[in-house]
């Protein structure tokens, strides 16, 4: 008799291991894998119980993993398990293990099968790789884990990229929709008819995970990838996903890959935000950019950096920069801060990092405002360096290489050739690391903003003197984690509280950065899957959009704000007469975050509330990632928060002129164990009945917020 924890092999076994007679059934009453007799491929991908899975139409011949090799002249060769010859399976040990977020409970049953491609060869080479994946299942949970591995005898061809996992076809062109933590908060894309791809940890996929979606079904594809290593992610619904990622020692003959972390293949019923919850919860129990635990336990995060509520975009000489973030902090009427470009004496963009001498005046400028509780965040650029300076010469051997030994450059609207520095060096780290000492110890400074960190991805370095796997592996993540560790320890030692922020959202540097900045075009169909995931445990700010329209305006800073960002960071135009109906729009919803932090900076996004269909909608145009277009919301929008005493708030805000009054039905399973006193939040409090119902009947004033406080 079969348990039913386990499994169920629907295959013909010799032995332990075996060439299939038929496809492989991977069944443990939750979850149901198949995978092809032929080529190993997967063939179906099912919750038990629904109608149908998240492979529609497998193709003759389904691709599970590709391998590209490269020998020393640069020749690639390709090969992947439809051209390696049917595998065989062993049947491993059935044993007890950590849960699936490693941490020491609860403990469960675990089941895991192999899939093996043996003696695999290569041109001019026989029986040289071997490669394998190993499906984990555990019992009574609706989520497997597949691990690939590759042996490499070649004494000629190194392993360059592997193209893993690979599901074919995902989904339905006109009917899965796609939910990806990418741009700034992340996008939810209907059934999108476009391939999809971008680069983790970095700006365009912060997260490494996605999510596939169709009528309350939901399919979880994650890295569960505590190193944070490179990876490039594609997906087109009807078409393939594939995840690509960069081998160790890329080109090295004889290189391994040796399943350094497993892929999470999970199915359940529900939406984007059940699937972002399912990341979470591992990223709380392995994750070490969470090691340090929720903002409410940390220390090293200085108190003004999570009392801000809204950012001025500023900078130039004191005289241009104080007086106008003076005005910006009394209009506000709640914690700011200033993001102080061109402190400088060198032009933006070139020279870097030859930040000093500042301007004139600059570090009185910062005493001024930090005397005053205002947060002084200049910018440096954590990235670069001007190939033009006299000094580069010094810090060339200590610049990523291409394969070519050459250097690689970028150029932005400056024109300047700017070389990529590896983070691995100590010499960059230390560069780094004395900008940010003089700010503090020389200017004064309460923050320092570190552009392009979290923003580009990972490139490649192949300078064997550098002391780090060539190509890629985690050397990126590591360098910045090296370098991000000493600076942190200043700026949070001595009786100093300096702020450390950095570009975009990439999840993996934010045990060392306290903020994102996330500044990037916003879309109507943004959902906000960064605070899904990471509320309580990182901040982010920015709400700039559009000075187009009042209606604009307001559409962007009422969802930002109900999604938990630190508004702002507007340019000092928004100072301006004709836009003093956008600022009275900020200061408002600005005040209110003060009294919400508990919620915003402790608490969790639980929900995003469906706001009712009479609600009216409200136009303008924003920056969006096509360019400036119209957009179409509507007026209202609301959230649901989790403070850690248990109490909840539903939050909400009015990008309308007019006065809306909603219904908001609460999630039942939040209500049912609890009699809850009502406290309302706009203007003086107001003390409401208990609540008896789930739907709740909030009033909130033009172009502005309001608050319901639901306590045990």
């Amino acid at each position: 008799m079969i348990s039913k924890f386990w499994p169920v092999l629907t295959c013909l076994l010799c032995g332990t291991s075996a060439a299939f007679a038929a496809p492989l059934t991977l069944d443990n009453g939750k979850l149901l894998l198949e995978f092809d007799e032929a080529t190993g491929g997967l063939t179906r991908i099912q919750r038990d119980g629904a109608a149908q899975g998240f492979i529609r139409g497998a193709a003759e011949k389904p691709l599970l993993w590709q391998l590209v090799l490269r020998n020393s002249a640069g020749e690639e060769h390709l090969i992947d398990n439809t051209q390696a010859g049917p595998p065989s399976i062993e049947k491993g040990p059935e044993m007890n293990v950590k849960s699936l977020t490693e941490t020491a409970t609860p403990t469960l049953e675990l089941s895991t099968t192999t899939l093996h491609w043996n003696d695999v060869d290569l041109p001019g080479e026989t029986d040289t790789l071997d490669v394998s994946v190993a499906c984990q299942f555990f019992a009574d949970s609706d989520t497997a884990l597949l691990r690939l591995r590759v042996d490499n005898t070649s004494t000629k061809y190194g392993l360059w990229l592997l193209h893993f996992p690979i599901i074919a076809p995902l989904g339905d062109a006109k009917s899965t929709n796609i939910a990806v933590g990418r741009g700034t908060w992340g996008m939810l894309y209907p059934a999108p008819q476009e391939r999809l791809s971008g680069e983790y940890p970095a700006n365009n996929w912060p997260m490494q995970f996605l999510l596939a979606l169709e009528g309350g079904e939901g399919l979880y594809l994650a890295a569960h990838d505590a190193q944070a290593m490179y990876k490039k992610f594609e997906v087109q619904t009807g078409a393939d996903l594939r995840i690509i990622q960069r081998a160790v020692d890329m080109g090295v003959p004889g290189n391994d890959w040796t399943a350094p972390y497993p892929y999470a293949v999970g199915v359940y019923q529900g939406d984007w935000m059940d699937g972002c919850k399912r990341f979470r919860t591992w990223a709380e129990g392995a994750a070490p950019w969470l090691r340090k635990g929720p903002l409410a336990k940390r220390k090293d995060v200085p108190e003004r950096m999570r009392r801000v509520c809204a950012w001025l975009l500023g900078g130039g000489t004191r005289e241009d920069a104080v007086p106008k973030v003076k005005q910006f902090a009394e209009a506000i009427g709640a914690p700011v801060g200033v993001h102080w470009y061109n402190w400088h004496e060198i032009p933006f963009d070139t020279y870097y990092p030859n930040y000093f001498p500042t301007k004139p005046g600059f570090a009185e400028g910062v005493k001024e405002l930090t005397d005053a509780g205002i947060v002084v965040m200049p910018y440096i650029n954590a990235r670069l360096w001007d190939t033009q300076n006299e000094n580069f010469a010094e810090a060339k051997p200590h610049s990523a290489k291409n394969e070519k030994g050459e250097v690689t450059i970028e150029e932005y609207g400056s024109g300047a050739k700017l070389a990529v520095m590896c983070p691995n060096q100590h010499f960059w780290q230390h560069t780094i690391e004395d900008i940010v000492r003089r700010l503090g110890q020389e200017c004064g400074v309460n923050a320092v903003y570190l552009d392009q960190i979290a923003s580009a991805p990972p490139r490649v370095c192949f300078d064997a003197s550098h002391g780090h796997p060539l190509g890629s592996g985690s050397l990126w993540v590591d360098g910045y984690r090296q370098m991000l560790g000493p600076i942190k320890n200043f700026c949070t030692s001595g009786g100093r509280q300096i702020g450390l922020t950095t570009e975009n959202d990439a999840d993996a540097y934010m045990d060392n950065v306290d903020a994102h900045l996330i500044w990037t075009p916003r879309s109507q169909d943004d959902i906000p899957m960064m605070t899904a995931v990471y509320s309580g445990h990182s901040l982010y700010f920015a709400s700039n959009r559009t000075f187009f329209t009042d209606d604009g305006y307001a559409l962007c800073q009422a969802r930002d704000f109900t999604w938990g960002a630190q508004l702002g960071w507007d340019g000092v135009d928004i100072l301006a007469p004709e836009h003093a109906a956008k600022l009275e729009i900020l200061g408002r919803l600005a005040r209110l975050r003060e009294k919400l932090l508990e919620f915003f900076v402790y608490g969790e996004l639980l929900e995003v509330l469906p706001v009712p269909s009479d609600v009216p909608t409200l136009s303008g145009t924003w920056n969006t990632p096509k360019g400036d277009a119209p957009v179409t919301l509507p007026a209202v929008h609301a959230t649901l928060w989790r403070a850690r005493d248990g109490r909840l708030a539903l939050i909400a805000a009015n990008a309308a002129p007019e006065a809306q009054t909603i219904g908001v039905t609460l999630p039942a399973d939040l209500l049912k164990d609890s009699s809850w006193q009502v406290r309302q939040l706009n203007g003086a409090p107001t003390e409401l009945p208990s609540l008896s119902a789930s739907t709740l009947q909030v009033t909130i004033s033009p172009r502005d917020g309001n608050a319901i406080i639901l306590s045990p």
